[in-house]
């Protein structure tokens, strides 16, 4: 079936909640497809979540000629199979005479597959920009996303983000990034990571998850003015931990898979610390901080009667005074009713680096949720952030 028939028979799918066909789709076509049923994953107890968890680690797998791409990497003598397969890449478990290593090798022609699927989207939601609502920020928000994800197929790129955030968590008790060991424009090389995924549904994750997690953010958000965007499960390994005299540690945190990385300025970076630690005096501090973050300024006067609420829901866990239980998280409700008390002038178009900042916080407010972790995120971060 031509790629376009697939796309429309995924639409199809979604649109019937016929959830196991539309994740099948997902899983084959790889690329836009596959990244979405990623994100999907972020939202428990949804009927669709079954058929979506798979899309982590696991769809058609791909003919890739992986010996002659190890070669041309230095990567001799060795026995290759096939591990995983991601939106972008397909993951393979590689041993050699000198150890064990991961492998993730670009889908061929993946980047012309991403082109096509945004050009046929865009077409299909044009005349969104004549509706009376107005809602002129969908085309301008799927152009920046087609932009990122496409900036996810160049592995030369990612090796070097990934090489920064592991020199940054070299020495890390609790959060391990792989050691980068080769790359080109086809290929990443990485140590290998043995440990539990959290996509096998037998761990279980505590406190020190959330702390960790955190952790790893505030600190490469702090010394490397970055932040790692793809919170879903398959880009996490549960590492075990060293015995201790008082028993056993808990696990170490290993991040996986720098695709998708958040890149702030200086100030952007600073103005993103201040939100989280939310210590503001008057609302025009934290307008401030989201003009800095990229919210236009027509928007925030547009939205200002309700903007600092807007912001306080957001990021409740974290302005919360003391451990947050989300057994109280009422996050969908609260933004309906705020933005449905009037008739706005414009939708609330979010710009793309604090989007993916959202998508992050979601990834971690996930974990917390489905695990029924109580935990205090205001101490958290104020004791990274020093």
């Amino acid at each position: 079936m031509p790629r376009v028939l697939k796309l429309f028979s995924l639409l199809k799918g979604l649109i019937k909640n016929d959830f196991q066909m539309a994740a099948g789709l997902m899983g084959e076509m790889h690329g836009l497809p596959q990244k979405l049923g990623q994100h999907f994953t972020l939202y428990p107890g949804q009927q669709y979540q079954e058929y979506f968890d798979k899309l982590c680690t696991g769809g058609k797998q791909e003919d890739i000629q992986v010996g002659e791409i190890l070669n041309s990497l230095g990567i001799g003598s060795h026995n290759a199979e096939v591990y995983a397969q991601a939106s972008i890449g397909q993951v393979y478990r590689v041993e050699t005479d000198t150890g064990e290593f991961a492998v993730k090798v670009r889908y061929p022609g993946v980047e012309k597959r991403i082109t096509a699927d945004f050009k046929l989207l865009k077409t299909l939601l044009w005349p969104v920009k004549f509706t009376p609502l107005k809602n002129n920020a969908l085309i301008p928000l799927l152009e920046n996303l087609q932009v990122t994800l496409l900036d996810e197929c160049n592995y030369e790129k990612e090796a070097r983000i990934q090489d920064s955030f592991s020199r940054l968590f070299g020495k890390e008790e609790t959060v391990f990034v792989p050691e980068l060991v080769a790359s080109n424009k086809k290929a990443i090389v990485t140590g290998w990571v043995n440990g539990h995924s959290l996509t096998d549904g037998k761990v279980g994750l505590g406190a020190w998850f959330i702390d960790a997690y955190l952790h790893f953010v505030i600190k490469s958000l702090k010394q490397l003015k970055m932040i790692h965007a793809d919170p879903h499960p398959g880009n996490f390994i549960l590492m075990e931990g060293a015995p201790e005299s008082s028993g056993q540690a808990p696990p170490k945190l290993a991040v996986l898979d720098f695709g998708s990385v958040i890149h702030f300025s200086s100030e952007e970076a600073e103005a993103v610390q201040r939100l989280l630690l939310g210590d503001y005096l008057h609302e025009d501090e934290l307008i401030e901080d989201l003009l800095i973050s990229g919210l236009d300024r027509e928007t925030v006067e547009v939205y200002r009667p309700i903007i600092s609420d807007l912001v306080v829901i957001l990021l409740e866990p974290f302005y919360y005074p003391g451990s947050y239980d989300f057994f109280n998280w009422r996050l969908q409700y609260k933004i309906n009713t705020l933005l449905s008390s009037k008739t706005w002038e414009r939708p609330l178009a979010i710009p793309l680096n604090l989007l993916l900042l959202l998508r992050t916080l979601q990834g971690i407010y996930y974990y917390a949720r489905v695990n029924f972790i109580s935990f205090n995120w205001q101490e958290a971060v104020r004791k990274y952030m020093r």
